[in-house]
């Protein structure tokens, strides 16, 4: 015997397509059950003279949500790393509150980019004394878009997560305790964070082409040359799930003797969506 309840849904925005999981709820006899209903990934068409790199994104999340009314309990939006910007914030003890650590941010992000930052939404990742932050920014149009969709289809939005968050969380296990560079990749990105003791010493997106597994020994090069040299490591942890298995370490595709140690990160999927698991929508599912 079992109980339904509302359904959950798990979404990725990027600029390409438009990633959703819908998963069922029950409890039973033997605690909470998850199963995959559906899956979705629609395509974005290409943006027009004036819309913002996100614009598709949300017209589709839209439109899918509008079907989605009144079954779904609640959602999480995970957003592509091409939205996001990063830093790491140094640590000032003048600092009182939460409103002050906030401003010090966003000044920190004004002094990396410019008057831009002013409307951007920021995000910081608690740490103990005397360490940096993790501050990650999206522009507020795109979580207020985001919002607005949610509060429209009656689905109470859970969370709106940056890809680094949800690749560390998926993985805390394996990264907590490593001296690592964390690679995290997708479509036109790379995302690269060096990992001190599971600490994060340095982190920097940039755009990948095609080419990015023959150029990431330069760029892991480039990155190392900029960082303290005490915390160099020669190993690599790759997170790209969502793709084939033509960018696994193993395959033919890269470059040999590049000096690095790289293997793959696999996501933790919930043992009730192991059948239905794709990597196509391993992001969607993690966690």
């Amino acid at each position: 015997m079992s109980l339904s309840l509302r359904d959950e849904l798990r979404v990725v925005l990027s600029p390409e397509q438009v990633l959703l999981v819908r998963i069922g709820r029950s409890f039973t006899y033997r605690g909470l059950k998850h199963r995959v209903l559906d899956k979705r990934s629609i395509p974005c068409a290409e943006t027009s003279v004036g819309d913002f790199p996100w614009s598709g994104a949300v017209r589709i999340l839209a439109a899918e949500l509008s079907e989605l009314a009144g079954s779904t309990a609640f959602a999480t939006v995970i957003l592509s790393n091409r939205f996001m910007q990063y830093a790491l914030v140094p640590w000032s003890g003048a600092l009182k509150d939460e409103e002050e650590e906030t401003a010090y941010a966003r000044h920190f992000f004004r002094k990396l980019y410019g008057s831009a930052a002013e409307s951007w939404e920021l995000r910081l990742n608690p740490e103990r004394a005397g360490r940096p932050q993790l501050a990650s920014a999206v522009d507020s149009r795109l979580t207020d878009a985001v919002r607005i969709s949610f509060d429209g289809a009656g689905i109470r939005l859970r969370s709106i997560q940056p890809s680094l968050m949800v690749a560390y969380n998926s993985c805390q296990a394996r990264l907590q305790k490593s001296s690592a560079w964390l690679v995290l990749f997708e479509a036109g990105s790379l995302c690269l964070a060096l990992l001190q003791q599971g600490r994060l010493g340095s982190v920097r997106t940039l755009r990948a082409g095609s080419d990015w597994r023959d150029t990431l020994p330069q760029l892991l090069e480039r990155e190392a040359y900029l960082t303290d040299a005490d915390a160099t490591t020669d190993e690599v942890l790759l997170w790209a799930p969502e793709h084939d298995e033509s960018v696994s370490p193993e395959s033919t595709g890269w470059p040999k003797s590049t000096g690095w140690k790289i293997q793959a990160l696999q996501p933790a999927i919930r043992p009730g969506l192991m059948p239905d698991y794709e990597r196509r929508f391993a992001v969607a599912m993690s966690g």
